[in-house]
């Protein structure tokens, strides 16, 4: 079916999330308890599925999903088969196989879907013994198609029917159900047993009138009736065949095929009205669709049947006015082609989100779908179409990455400077000397404190103190010393000694009542500066350790430059790789055009032949009287 491949991912992804997400309402917790996990899942249903599939790898590289690990990675296995990154996804779902082997209880819910697509992934890969081994291991069989289509695939059609009676009809679709059918009719059709083809085309055929309408059964419905109409055809059992083809609906995509196996089934039973007729309605309905393109040399065939040898030449001269026109265009067309890019070169940036979509096929060839109807609905084309499409947008990363470079160049050399400011200033200030200046003062300062204390020096404390009573005693100190110099000159009288011993010894009880409280003011004091010096050490250490961090800076700048050669490497094999898809994607569709041009001159030959040969005949007859055709030649 159309583009099944890419459709069966994004189904796949999805069924591998429900299938790790139904494991959360099992858990004791009713929300994410990892931050990277809770924000991988809001990006998965906004749609952000790179965003999530990237926060999830990053968390694994980190290690930061604990809590919910088991879900985190069957959910980006999920993901990664999203994005055709078949082998991650594969190993994922091995590793959580493994632990489930290990702990049945609390794993054994994730073992039926993945075993299941794990089937379907080396099934999609073409790895038909390793897809049986997995969905054995899956106990699922009698829950897919997948079954029947892996016995076909080893040729053993015997099995492949008893598979698909053995389908749970309760949990297989109708319409899956009617696609195997067809499957296994198709295998027995090449095989030639053509009876038992079309036996299984009338059961397919009757299982989709049985089953609810809908736009998918009836597609299969008309596939069923024109695959029973060539298998009728092949047995040479014509009126059967042609009965198959008018059930088909002539508004669908199948009614060219159709009409086409109807008129040689009118022709070989020798109904040639009834092909010209249908070749009539195929022509008019698309002249250019290949069934189209062979009715035009099929049409004078039935003309000449009806012996109308008048407009069968018309009609042969039409097809090669047709065929001629045809060669014309696929001549420019592949002039066309061979110079066409097929990688998108919209200016504005791919969205990252639509990787799961299809990519959009070149308007050149839609346009030209006529010649190219079979290629541009195979999904080998479409995928590499998409991969074109997805390497286009990391050679947009990578570009960016490589303008940014420069920029975390600057960043790192603009820190680099500041470093060097921030150790320039330390070592100007000469910080470290100040420390030690204030250490020394805080020791000479302990120790004078010590000798007080041991001492018990109340007026030296008093003095250490500061305060009023110490400008006190430094004013009666001084009157003292000035006393003591005038005394022996007979200038002092004994009432000023009485007085400065009198106030020195006032001050000395003053000082004596105040020991205990000034001795822990100077603690306190001295316990301060001690926190003040630890922190201006913790400081220097600081600052020493910013200027220690300068060698990781260099290894960040090192890092950046190795990035450039790396990027530039990178960047070269997205473009080799871009050209060596683009090459194949070339090559095939030049080759689907040359096999049109080929059939074409075939069919044009054809009709020059059979105008020689009516003109020649119509020569030959004319020294006698021609008989002249009357009423319907002018077909």
């Amino acid at each position: 079916m159309l583009y099944r491949s890419l459709v069966n991912r994004i189904s796949l992804a999805a069924a591998l999330f429900g299938a790790a997400t139904a494991a959360i309402g099992d858990e004791k917790y009713t929300q994410a308890q990892d931050m990277a996990y809770g924000v991988a899942l809001y990006d998965y249903f906004q749609g952000n599925y790179f965003d999530a599939l990237s926060t999830l790898m990053v968390a694994g590289q980190r290690g930061s999903i604990r809590v919910h690990a088991d879900n985190a990675e069957l959910i980006e296995g999920g993901i990664s088969l999203g994005f055709g990154m078949q082998q991650r996804a594969a190993d994922l779902f091995t590793r959580q196989l493994e632990k489930a082997d290990g702990d049945p209880e609390s794993l054994a819910r994730y073992r039926h879907v993945a075993w299941l697509k794990l089937a379907e992934l080396t099934y999609r890969q073409q790895n038909w013994s390793l897809s049986t081994e997995y969905l054995q291991n899956s106990g699922a069989a009698a829950e897919t198609p997948l079954a029947v289509n892996l016995a076909l695939r080893g040729g053993d059609i015997a099995t492949a029917q008893q598979r698909l009676e053995n389908l749970d009809k309760d949990r297989v679709s109708a319409s899956r159900r009617v696609l195997a059918q067809i499957n296994i009719a198709a295998a027995l059709a090449r095989a030639q047993r053509y009876g038992e083809a079309v036996r299984y085309y009338q059961l397919a055929s009757a299982l989709a009138v049985a089953s609810d309408a809908s736009s998918e059964i009836e597609i299969l419905r008309d596939r069923t009736h024109i695959g029973a109409g060539y298998a009728f055809a092949l047995q040479q059992r014509y009126a059967q065949a042609l009965e198959e083809f008018r059930r088909v609906r002539l508004h669908t995509a199948w009614a060219d095929r159709a009409l086409l196996g109807m008129s040689w089934a009118a022709i070989n039973s020798g109904e040639y009205q009834t092909a010209v007729d249908a070749l009539q309605f195929l022509r008019d309905r698309n002249s250019n669709t290949p069934a189209a393109r062979e009715a035009l040399v099929a049409l004078p065939f039935s003309y000449e049947k009806l012996q109308r040898p008048k407009a069968a030449l018309v009609a042969y001269q039409q097809a090669e006015q047709q065929y001629r026109a045809s060669l014309s265009e696929l001549q420019q067309l592949v002039r066309d082609v061979s110079a066409l890019q097929f990688v998108p070169t919209q200016d504005t940036d791919i969205q990252r989100y639509g990787w799961l979509q299809l990519a959009e096929t070149p308007s050149l060839l839609r346009d030209n779908r006529r010649y190219l109807h079979h290629i541009l609905e195979s999904d080998a084309f479409q995928l590499r179409l998409s991969e074109l499409r997805d390497l286009q947008q990391l050679a947009q990363v990578i570009d960016r990455w490589q303008q940014r470079l420069p920029l975390f160049d600057q960043l790192i050399a603009d820190r680099k400077q500041r470093r060097r400011n921030i150790v320039d200033g330390y070592n100007s200030a000469q910080y470290d000397q100040q420390v030690e200046i204030a250490q020394q003062q805080y020791r000479a300062l302990e120790s004078a404190l010590t000798r007080i204390q041991d001492k018990r020096d109340f007026l030296a404390l008093l003095r250490a103190s500061g305060g009023t009573d110490a400008k006190t005693l430094a004013r009666i100190e001084d009157a003292e010393a000035r006393y003591r110099k005038l005394a022996p000159r007979g200038m002092a009288r004994d009432t000023q000694a009485t007085s400065l011993e009198r106030a020195r010894g006032i001050l000395l009880w003053r000082a004596s009542e105040q020991y205990h409280e000034n001795l822990w003011q100077q603690r306190k004091t001295l316990s301060g500066l001690d926190k003040q010096i630890q922190l201006a050490t913790a400081r220097q250490r600081k600052v020493e350790q910013i200027a220690q961090r300068a060698p990781q800076l260099q290894q960040l700048q090192n890092k950046v430059e190795s990035a450039t050669p790396r990027l530039a490497k990178q960047r070269d094999a997205i473009a080799d790789a871009t050209a060596t898809i683009e090459a194949s994607i070339r090559r095939d569709v030049l080759a689907a055009l040359n096999r049109e041009r080929s059939q074409i001159q075939q069919y044009m030959a054809h009709s020059r032949l059979a105008i020689a040969r009516l003109q020649d005949s119509a020569l030959q007859a004319a020294p006698a009287a021609p008989v002249l055709e009357t009423g319907n030649d002018d077909a």
